[in-house]
């Protein structure tokens, strides 16, 4: 078991808000004195004979699973951003734009005289996902509306407010595997305005953003195959730079995408017609898989209908209570490992559909006690949900369901098929360690 191991210190440093959620100060008097024991022999040193603290395991509880549309969720602070298209066999069609703002990289002067030789967006990929050579057509446009720092943007914003499709600066062709994304753009309007702007924009950044609203980088739908690269937004490579005022060697003017511009990851899921589509949404269901998909895709939804026998045992501490979600290989064997999320994410559901951390992740910044990655041996992701469970036996929360996201999906494309309650091999199951106190 454990928590009984020589994780002593771990324990120690969460054991005064687990002893709050689970108000049963006495257990842990008697446990961390002796980590290192035996957990059945643990305090019988301060017990009459006659009495014992009994370690048991419980894997009863039943549960019922399915598998949810993806919630909408903030991308505007995301360390990286996704851009491409996917046609998924399984989960359908799915693609990722980016709106941004961009700023020059250093204000000065780029003579009131230019004359524009070129302009050239380059992006860089820090990785990707999907088929390295799959050929798909990225088109840039110009923003008609500013986008504002101070404001949190969602990956369900309508790009259609912000840029009109008369717009577009420039198209290209792309691989996800490519180290270096280059697209000129020629489009004469931008150009002009590149021109003939007086050289004062180019020295102020308030004028500079009066004048320069931003881009939308977006990919056209791949119809077959496909994949995203992972851009980092405020690398120095990640740039706009127009060439101006020569014809051996040109004078550069560089503009980049740093933290300081405002920015949102926009993601488009269809699932019509796939075979995730046939378990969508279906409350009345427990299925036997249950679909897991990052950039805000799939989720999987679980309910505990039976949770109340956990009172009838009180009084009782929770040691350990692991939520084992076991991956499903057969449904879709040619998805590798390396596509699975390294780490799911657990939330409670409550009033209007809002999500909540659980007190176990709430507790625990490390994420050791918690965990939630996945588990090679077992061929599962695991939680640890011990003050959960222990918070609703002691009348502090209710028998909330649980959502099952990606731990990445604002910015990941990630996505694995997990074992549901009804899978007839090692479905989800709730595996209880926990100590009668009588």
């Amino acid at each position: 078991m454990s928590m009984f191991s020589s994780g002593c210190a771990k324990l120690k440093k969460i054991v005064s808000q687990l002893t709050y959620y689970s108000g049963i100060t006495i257990f842990f008097y008697l446990v961390l004195p002796a980590c290192t024991k035996d957990p059945d022999s643990i305090g019988r040193d301060l017990l009459p004979a006659s009495d014992n603290i009994v370690v048991k395991i419980d894997s009863t509880s039943l549960i019922n699973s399915y598998t949810i549309s993806g919630k909408r969720i903030i991308t505007s602070a995301n360390e990286s951003y996704a851009l491409g298209s996917l046609k998924d066999s399984i989960f359908g069609l799915s693609s990722a734009s980016i709106l941004t703002q961009f700023h020059p990289f250093e204000l000065k002067s780029a003579d009131s005289l230019r004359t524009v030789d070129s302009l050239i967006l380059y992006l860089a990929p820090l990785s990707y996902y999907g088929d390295t050579l799959s050929r798909m057509t990225i088109r840039v446009y110009e923003l008609n509306k500013k986008l504002n720092k101070d404001t949190s943007y969602f990956s369900d914003i309508n790009p259609a407010e912000y840029y009109n499709t008369s717009s577009e600066l420039a198209s290209s062709t792309f691989t996800p595997g490519d180290t270096l994304i280059r697209i000129k753009i020629t489009d004469p309007g931008i150009i002009n305005k590149f021109e003939t702007l007086p050289d004062s924009v180019f020295k102020d950044l308030d004028d500079f953003d009066s004048t320069f609203y931003g881009l939308y980088i977006t990919v056209d739908q791949v119809t077959d195959k496909g994949g995203y690269c992972y851009l980092n937004m405020a690398s120095l490579e990640t740039r706009l730079a127009m060439y101006y005022n020569g014809d051996t060697l040109s004078y550069l003017y560089e503009m980049g995408f740093s933290t300081i511009a405002a920015k949102a990851n926009v993601f488009f899921h269809d699932y019509a017609g796939f075979p995730v589509a046939a378990n969508l949404n279906l409350p009345g269901a427990s299925d036997s898989l249950m679909y897991i998909e990052g950039l805000a895709g799939t989720s999987g939804r679980l309910s505990f209908p039976n949770l109340d026998h956990w009172k009838y045992k009180f009084p009782i501490a929770i040691n350990k209570a692991e939520l084992i979600l076991p991956v499903d290989r057969m449904a879709y064997p040619s998805l590798s490992e390396v596509n699975y999320p390294s780490d799911l994410l657990l939330f409670s559901i409550g009033k209007e559909d809002s999500y909540s951390y659980l007190y176990d992740n709430r507790v625990d910044q490390t994420g050791d006690y918690y965990d939630g990655s996945f588990d090679t041996t077992l061929n599962a992701y695991v939680f640890n949900i011990g003050l959960h469970l222990q918070s609703y036996i002691n009348g502090k929360i209710e028998n909330s369901e649980l959502v099952i996201v990606s731990r990445k999906s604002h910015s990941t494309a990630n996505r694995v098929i997990l074992k549901g309650s009804n899978s007839l091999n090692s479905p989800v199951k709730l595996k209880v360690i926990y100590t009668e106190l009588f």
